[in-house]
């Protein structure tokens, strides 16, 4: 995975820096609200995630805390997903099927394993063309896996279901890195739009998911930040979200 963080992802003309958080703020809110197949013709899982940090922060805090890098999809890596749902063992960098954002599949996928092949946490980011104050954004999906099925919507005719709470498995993982010593900021903006537990939405391989419609923005630095420190910026969120905005400060 360290070949992606030398990679020059767009020409110099269309890398965007930001310095202004209410400029960021409303270009996050404009992306797109889910990834996509490979055509774009089709919406996937919502994007509900911004990291903001690069090699120095963000990514040792991914992997301090339990996240591995996935193996691509080949016929060995396949044959292994098989052999791991039939025994039920675990399969700690089994391969994340791709979605599209930016015209391409993920820059980098990675999981938390859990108890077997069936169940596990997988995040998706693609480097985006924005930087703020000089730093990477990242643009994700994050979900959680809860067993496997059979499918026609994936050229492999398995898939891993989700669970329908997209907004909890975001919520663990803001819980969980702000142990890293790494998370500096949290905030939510305005994403997918939301989707009620009555009134849920598809992914690409029809699992119903629902949300508050929000993507949490996480900042990283390179120094340590203490778990009282962390600031919540008052950005959106409303009474009982997973990030609760706090009622004073400044865009950041």
């Amino acid at each position: 995975a360290r070949e992606v963080f030398s990679r020059e992802f767009y020409p110099p003309d269309e890398n965007v820096e930001y310095e202004d958080g209410d400029a960021f703020r409303a270009a996050l809110e404009k992306l797109p609200c889910c990834a996509t197949n490979k055509k774009g013709t089709r919406d996937a899982d919502p994007l509900n995630l911004v990291v903001v940090g690069g090699l120095g922060d963000a990514f040792p805090a991914l992997i301090r805390r339990g996240w591995q890098p996935t193996e691509q999809t080949w016929s060995g890596s396949v044959l292994k997903m098989a052999k791991s749902a039939l025994s039920g063992a675990r399969y700690p960098y089994a391969p994340i099927s791709p979605l599209y954002l930016y015209g391409r599949q993920q820059d980098l996928a990675l999981q938390r394993a859990r108890d077997n092949i069936h169940q596990r946490n997988h995040l998706r980011l693609w480097a985006s063309p924005m930087h703020y104050h000089g730093r990477q954004v990242w643009v994700g999906q994050i979900s959680r896996d809860i067993g496997s099925r059979l499918t026609i919507h994936s050229p492999y005719l398995t898939t891993h279901k989700i669970d329908p709470d997209v907004d909890e498995a975001a919520r663990a993982l803001i819980e969980d890195l702000a142990y890293s010593q790494f998370l500096a900021k949290i905030a939510l903006v305005e994403g997918v739009g939301a989707a009620p537990l009555d009134a849920p939405r598809q992914n690409l391989t029809t699992d119903p998911y629902f949300t508050e419609g929000f993507r949490a923005v996480l900042f990283f630095e390179d120094h340590p930040t203490a778990l009282p420190d962390i600031e919540i910026l008052p950005w959106a969120g409303r009474p009982g979200s997973f990030v609760r905005p706090t009622d004073s400060g400044e865009s950041q």
